[in-house]
């Protein structure tokens, strides 16, 4: 069993700034060590080969492993991976076996799931498969889990998606009652968010939400977390997936948030939806997509900085994995992430 204290992102006097050229150097914020840390991720990796970007499965799994290495390097808090099943696609099915490949990588990477969709899954594997990663990776394997959506992943694995509810709160009681090491609990509405927050659970809040709608997810959370008399005794942390992007020019921006639109069109495909945003995402496509684009961060590493402190989070997953930026637009966003954004914020 792993401590609950994993879970929380520490309040120290140091913090870990990449220099431009060079490894990490250490500095000190302040003599008193006020406020958290805010550990900036990146995601999503799907492992996809798309219409629109084809690519051989071998290399999109070499590419996993370069992009971590990369991240690793240029001081990026974590890679997170994520999960469908039986898309045209070839969507990544099976994430424990490709975090392993992240993980073996890298020497101080956090690899998570962002999510793994536990009601597909036998919680009892999961937890052991888990503890097993983090056993062989000095804990750095972050589970994230979420219900999943689409009625076609249930029926192909034998399953009736009413029954998501009831098998995502068992499988979270299971493991729960184990901690194979830190969780977190993927969400898109007020009872998601509680569902985590009564099992002291850390909340990873879906990408597209406006930031009135993350404060009172958040609020949810806590509040959750307090009514069940603070399970763990540390306060659990809160994670957002949010689209970014660092650009310097006008036309670098709308590129930016052009491939934020084509992602979510994929999504569509997929047939997501969330609740509590006002608009029907698959009815109101083109509404969906003008929310999307602005929820998005995209700017200079400053202007990204300056937003994302209006968050009241641990950490944030740079959604920049979408499949339309070529490979070099890619590999420059990560470096400029851990070389400009991240001391900015930690």
């Amino acid at each position: 069993m792993i401590a609950q204290a994993q879970l929380r992102f520490e309040r120290d006097t140091t913090r870990v700034v990449p220099a431009i050229v060079g490894g990490p150097e250490t500095m000190r914020i302040d003599d008193e060590g006020l406020g958290w840390h805010m550990k900036i991720g990146i995601g999503l990796w799907c492992l996809q080969s798309t219409a629109t970007a084809p690519r051989s499965f071998t290399q999109a799994y070499a590419e996993l492993r370069e992009d971590a290495e990369l991240a690793e390097r240029v001081g990026v808090h974590s890679l997170w991976l994520s999960e469908h099943h039986g898309y045209y696609d070839g969507y990544c099915p099976a994430l424990l076996p490709a975090a392993a490949a992240a993980l073996s990588a890298t020497e101080s990477l956090v690899v998570g799931t962002g999510v793994l969709l536990l009601p597909l899954q036998d919680a009892d594997r999961v937890g052991r498969a888990a503890a097993d990663l983090n056993q062989r990776f000095d804990n750095r394997f972050h589970l994230g889990m979420g219900m999943g959506y689409r009625p076609t992943e249930f029926t192909a694995k034998g399953l009736d998606i009413a029954e998501r509810v009831r098998r995502m709160n068992a499988g979270l009681d299971t493991l729960a009652a184990d901690r194979p090491g830190p969780m977190w609990v993927g969400v898109t509405s007020h009872p998601a968010a509680r569902r985590a927050g009564k099992r002291g659970l850390g909340l990873m809040i879906s990408g597209a939400f406006s930031k009135q709608v993350v404060d009172e997810l958040v609020v949810s959370h806590r509040q959750a977390w307090t009514d069940a008399g603070c399970p763990g005794g540390e306060q659990p942390p809160v994670g957002l997936l949010r689209n970014l992007w660092i650009a310097d020019s006008e036309a670098q921006r709308r590129q930016a948030l052009d491939w934020v639109r084509s992602s979510y069109l994929v999504y569509a495909g997929l047939g997501w939806g969330a609740d509590d945003t006002g608009v029907d995402f698959r009815a109101q496509i083109e509404a969906s997509m003008d929310e999307v684009e602005a929820s998005a961060i995209v700017g200079s590493a400053d202007q990204v900085a300056d937003e994302l402190a209006q968050y009241d989070v641990d950490l944030v997953i740079a959604r920049i994995g979408y499949d339309q930026p070529p490979r070099s637009a890619l590999t420059e966003v990560i470096e400029r992430i851990g070389t400009e954004l991240v001391g900015m914020v930690a």
